[in-house]
C-alpha cells in the first residue's frame, strides 16, 4: 500500500478543495466525477480521474485501492442508499487504510437549549437525515471509517456576498431558527488534522462557533457590501423545495468537543462574521 495516495469519491466542492491541499502536500490524488472530462481541465495533469455515478461503478477499483493509503466520499444518500457501498462495498470492506465519510449535522434532532456535541445521540427528525445516519452505520460497519458531520457549507464562490451578486438574497424567517455553519477551508484543516491523527470510527462535529439565525447572515452580508437587506418573508411564503426547506427549519446550537481538545485545532473562521469579511476581502482584489 502506496503512502500519501487518496481516493475520493465524489469530487466536487469540499472534495476538490481537499485534494488541492493534498496535493500541495504531496499527496497523490485519484477521484471520481459523472464527467471525467470537464473536470481534468480544472484540475492537476497528475491527478487521476476516473467515472462514477450509481449506473457505472468504477472499473477494477480494487486495483486503485491497492496503491492507495486513504480513501474519503462526500458523496449523499440517493433514494436512502449509499451509492458508493451499493456498488463497491466489497472492494472498501477489503481495503486496509484509513478511510473517511463526509455526513452531514442533519442526523441531529432539533434541539431548543443546549448544545448538540458529538456526545449527543442522534434522532433525525427527516427523511435526508435519517439517510445520513443510515450511511454513516454502513460506513462505519463496514470499514471503520472516521465520520465528518458538517454544518452549512460556505466558502469562495458559494456564499450569500455571490447571492446579493446574483440577485438570489433571501431572507426566510421561521420563528426559533438558528443553525451553524462551517467555512470550507476550516473544513479542509479539520479533515486533515484528523488523517494526521488517525482514530478510527471517530464521529467529528465540524462547525463554526456561533449559531445564527439565516437572516442575521444576511443582514450582516448586506451591511457589508453597503446594500439594504430584502425584505423578510415567512417559510410558507417561500416556496421552497423539501430539501430547500430543511435548512430553514433547524433549531441546533452546535458544537464540537473533539475538534479543538483531540485535534489541536483553532479555526481560522470561528463565526460567519470572520468569514465573510475574508470573502469580501477577496471579493474586492479581484
Amino acid at each position: 500500500m502506496a503512502q500519501k495516495h487518496i481516493f475520493i469519491f465524489g469530487l466536487g466542492y469540499v472534495g476538490q478543495h481537499l485534494a488541492h491541499s493534498l496535493s500541495a502536500r504531496g499527496w497523490q490524488i485519484t477521484g471520481t466525477t459523472r464527467a471525467p472530462e470537464k473536470l481534468k481541465e480544472n484540475v492537476p495533469a497528475n491527478w487521476q480521474i476516473v467515472r462514477f455515478d450509481t449506473d457505472t461503478p468504477v472499473p477494477d477499483l480494487a486495483a486503485h485501492l491497492s496503491s492507495c493509503s486513504h480513501l474519503l466520499t462526500t458523496i449523499s444518500p440517493l433514494s436512502g442508499l449509499d451509492p458508493v457501498l451499493a456498488c463497491h462495498e466489497e472492494e472498501i470492506a477489503d481495503f486496509a487504510g484509513w478511510s473517511g465519510y463526509i455526513s452531514a449535522t442533519s442526523v441531529y434532532s432539533d434541539q431548543g437549549q443546549g448544545y448538540v456535541d458529538e456526545t449527543v445521540t442522534p434522532a433525525p427528525a427527516t427523511q435526508r437525515g435519517r439517510n445520513r445516519l443510515e450511511a454513516e452505520k454502513a460506513w462505519h460497519a463496514v470499514c471503520g471509517a472516521e465520520i465528518f458531520r458538517v454544518a452549512g457549507i460556505y466558502g469562495p464562490g458559494r456564499n450569500v456576498l455571490e447571492a446579493f451578486a446574483e440577485g438570489r438574497a433571501r431572507i426566510i424567517e421561521n420563528k426559533g431558527q438558528f443553525s451553524n455553519r462551517i467555512h470550507l477551508r476550516d473544513i479542509t484543516k479539520i479533515i486533515l488534522a484528523a488523517i494526521d491523527q488517525p482514530r478510527p470510527g471517530r464521529i467529528i462535529n465540524l462547525c463554526d462557533d456561533e449559531p445564527a439565525a439565516q437572516g442575521d447572515v444576511v443582514r450582516f452580508a448586506a451591511k457589508l457590501l453597503g446594500v439594504d437587506p430584502p425584505q423578510p418573508v415567512s417559510l410558507e411564503q417561500a416556496d421552497l423545495s423539501d430539501m430547500a426547506r430543511s435548512f430553514y427549519v433547524s433549531k441546533r446550537r452546535l458544537r464540537s468537543v473533539l475538534v479543538g481538545p483531540e485535534l489541536g485545532i483553532v479555526l481560522d473562521y470561528p463565526t460567519y462574521r470572520e468569514g465573510l469579511r475574508a470573502l469580501f476581502s477577496e471579493h474586492q482584489k479581484r
